[in-house]
C-alpha cells in the first residue's frame, strides 16, 4: 500500500459478530459462506487494519428482526472509539416506529438503519414495496437518520417506490447495488443507477466488489467500468469508501488489497482531492459523524 492520506480513513461498512452472544441464522444460510462462520471481534479488525490507513469504521447490521445487535454494537463503540458509528435495525413496519428511533437517536454513534431484503433474511420480495415501511422511513428522516438501501440489479426498481417520497432521508446504496461482475453484465444495473444518482440525497458506497467476482481469480479491471460509471453519475462527493470486512474473506483478498483495488479503480478518474474525500471526509458529512474522529492506528 503506497497511498495515505491528509485526513483519517473512515471505512463505512464493517460487520462483526459474536457467535456466543446471538445467532446469526444467515451464516448457516449458504455453504459458501463456511470461510466467514466463526467470530469477528473489533480485535480482530483491529489485526486485519494494520499496516493500513485505516483509522475509523462504522458498523453495518447483520440481523434484522431484533434491535439486541443495536444495543451490542453500542456498547462496543464506548470500548473502541475508533467505532464512530453504527448502521443499525429497526423496524420500519412497526406501529412504535417513531419511538424506538427516538430513542436510538440520542446516541450520537447512531447514525441510520438498514433491513437486508436478500432471502437469507427477509421472507417478503415485496418488503420495499410495503406500505408500512413510510412510517419509518420518515421517522429516519425527522432525526436526521441515513437508510442504507440493499439492493441488487433484479430489485433497483423499488428505488421509484421510496426515495421520491422522503427528500429528508440521506439514502445510501450498499456495494454498488452489487452488480455482476463476475459476468461483466452491465444492462440493466447502468442504467437504474443513473436513475438512482437523479436523486440528490442518494449516495454510494464503493464495496463489496471482490464478493461480485469470482473469489480466486478475481481482477481490478473487472471491477473499473463499475466504479467509473458510479464517479460518473454520482460525482466524487457523492461516494465513500467501505471495505465490507470480514465478508471479503470470502475471497483470496486481504484488507490491504481492497483498499488498493479501489485506489486503483479511482487513479484514473478522480483527482487525488476526490480520492482523500472518498475514503476520508464524504463519510463524516453524508452520514452525519458527531463523533470525533480517531487519528492514530488502531489499538
Amino acid at each position: 500500500m503506497s497511498f495515505q492520506f491528509a485526513s483519517p480513513v473512515v471505512d463505512t461498512h464493517i460487520h462483526v459478530w459474536d457467535l456466543r452472544k446471538m445467532k446469526y441464522a444467515w451464516l448457516d444460510s449458504s455453504p459458501v459462506l463456511k470461510p466467514i462462520r466463526s467470530n469477528h471481534l473489533p480485535s480482530d479488525y483491529i489485526n486485519d487494519v494494520k499496516g493500513t490507513p485505516v483509522r475509523n469504521a462504522i458498523f453495518v447490521q447483520t440481523l434484522n428482526g431484533g434491535t439486541e445487535e443495536n444495543d451490542w454494537v453500542l456498547e462496543l463503540t464506548k470500548q473502541h472509539r475508533w467505532m464512530v458509528g453504527l448502521v443499525g435495525w429497526v423496524d420500519l413496519t412497526s406501529p412504535e416506529v417513531e419511538k424506538v428511533i427516538e430513542r436510538y437517536a440520542k446516541s450520537d454513534r447512531f447514525l441510520g438503519v438498514r433491513h437486508v431484503t436478500e432471502p437469507s433474511h427477509e421472507a417478503d420480495p415485496d418488503w420495499m414495496g410495503r406500505e408500512e415501511i413510510h412510517l419509518g422511513l420518515s421517522a429516519l428522516g425527522k432525526h436526521n437518520l441515513a437508510f442504507d438501501l440493499v439492493f441488487k440489479p433484479h430489485n433497483m426498481h423499488y428505488h421509484s417506490k421510496i426515495v421520491p417520497r422522503h427528500p429528508d432521508v440521506t439514502f445510501v446504496v450498499d456495494h454498488l447495488a452489487k452488480p455482476k461482475i463476475k459476468d461483466g453484465e452491465m444492462d440493466g444495473w447502468k442504467e437504474e443507477m443513473t436513475k438512482l444518482a437523479s436523486y440528490p440525497n442518494v449516495f454510494c458506497k464503493l464495496s463489496g466488489m471482490v464478493e461480485e467476482d469470482d473469489p480466486v481469480n478475481w481482477k481490478v479491471e473487472n471491477f473499473k467500468p463499475y466504479v467509473k460509471h458510479c464517479i460518473k453519475v454520482f460525482g466524487a462527493a457523492r461516494c465513500m469508501f467501505g471495505s465490507n470486512y470480514p465478508v471479503f474473506q470470502l475471497s483470496t483478498m486481504k484488507f490491504s488489497g481492497v483498499m488498493d483495488a479501489l485506489f486503483e479503480c479511482l487513479q484514473d478518474c478522480t483527482t487525488a482531492e476526490e480520492r482523500q474525500a472518498i475514503f476520508c471526509t464524504n463519510a463524516v458529512r453524508i452520514y452525519k459523524i458527531k463523533a470525533e474522529l480517531n487519528q492514530s492506528e488502531l489499538s
